[in-house]
């Protein structure tokens, strides 16, 4: 690490290779930042991964978990080789600390060393209402325990962010006052990368992307589209993702125009978007900004949604896109409205895109976060 930049230390609860929105936004952010910064991530080890590592000039420290729910919520093991790495943490330089999110252990790790390092500390929220998991018993008790971590980490006085304005609105529900947004984005190089002409031949090809579990709305979609399928014999629908309830979904619904594509990587994912004339986004989930959203819009898909999160930000008018309510019969109007208007839906796709283009790009949102650390000094 070069002596001559400051140090970003990031905590969160997890890191690529795990792929998830969090993850993603501070991989695209860091990758922008490390040009002026040194930067340090320290995440969950929740996949037998190396301790410590350093990819792409940065350097990750990975804290040890118990087995039990690290793929979804890892509760930080504190043995000899916790005490170890934090011992070494411990030793480095660091001149800000940035936290995604708040209702991580990794969050209140991190807000104890700025304390002790004596820097700024800021927590990027990516939430708009307390996360779900399905479960009214669960819910109940995680909804406790958020309030308690967010609790915890308020005493230490970091500035919050949050990655859409919604997020800053649920803030308050927290008796918190954010300090602005630092959005979540897409690259700007992304369309001129992947984006071809496709030929469809007739048929309309509507694509979510997304875990399949209840919350994200997969299962509204599903019974929409088959509705849909009775009017319109020109019409697939691919399902991109892994989840519970994805091994259960393929039996029911055998159908030959559901394509069950599983788990993609990132250029599968972009070259899904690329073929999708409807993206849809059913969501029922606390989400921030969606990043699926800005994916598949960049990439000129007309997108129908609901309204969680940001995504009233990004579509903010019926111009750009289509907001749906968050049940099937809604649904079916709405994509029995663009699939009957060709016109209608083309000219989302380019609405969206420019949209897009112009307000929700990587260097923006980087350019936001550096502007902010030169206020500190």
């Amino acid at each position: 690490m070069k002596k001559n930049k400051k140090t970003i230390a990031f905590f969160n609860g997890f890191y690529i290779p795990h792929l998830g929105g969090v993850e993603r936004y501070t991989s695209k952010v860091v990758e922008i930042l490390k040009k002026k910064y040194n930067i340090i991530i320290v995440t969950t080890n929740d996949n037998n991964y190396k301790s410590k590592e350093i990819i792409d000039d940065i350097k990750v420290y990975r804290l040890p978990v118990y087995s039990l729910c690290k793929n979804r919520y890892p509760f930080l093991h504190k043995n000899s080789k916790y005490k170890e790495l934090l011992d070494d943490l411990n030793k480095e330089k660091i001149d800000y600390i940035i936290c995604n999110t708040r209702y991580y252990q990794t969050s209140i790790l991190g807000s104890k060393v700025s304390k002790d390092k004596k820097c700024p500390l800021y927590v990027i929220d990516h939430s708009s209402n307390h996360i779900s998991v399905g479960n009214k018993i669960l819910d109940f008790f995680g909804s406790i325990y958020e309030h308690h971590l967010t609790k915890k980490i308020k005493r230490y006085n970091p500035k919050f962010y949050g990655v859409s304005k919604r997020c800053n609105k649920w803030l308050k529900h927290f008796d918190i006052k954010a300090s602005g947004v630092f959005y979540n984005a897409i690259d700007d190089k992304v369309y001129n990368e992947f984006y071809h002409e496709v030929n469809n031949g007739d048929t309309i090809v509507l694509s979510y992307i997304g875990r399949i579990i209840k919350e994200k709305g997969v299962l509204n979609l599903l019974e929409a589209f088959s509705e849909l399928r009775k009017k319109y014999s020109n019409i697939e629908l691919h399902i991109a993702g892994d989840g519970p309830l994805l091994d259960g979904l393929k039996n029911k619904y055998t159908d030959s125009s559901i394509h069950f594509l599983g788990k993609l990587n990132y250029e599968e994912v972009m070259n899904l978007c690329v073929k999708t004339d409807i993206f849809v986004h059913p969501s029922m989930y606390p989400e921030g900004l969606p990043t699926s959203i800005l994916e598949a819009g960049v990439m000129k898909c007309a997108v129908v949604a609901t309204d969680r999160g940001g995504t009233k930000e990004v579509i903010n008018n019926s111009n750009v896109g289509l907001i749906v309510k968050e049940n099937v019969e809604d649904l079916v109007k709405k994509l029995d409205f663009l699939l009957s208007n060709y016109d209608e839906m083309n000219k989302l796709k380019e609405n969206i895109h420019n949209r897009i283009i112009h307000n929700f790009t990587w260097k923006q949102t980087a350019k936001a976060i550096e502007k902010e650390l030169e206020n500190e000094r």
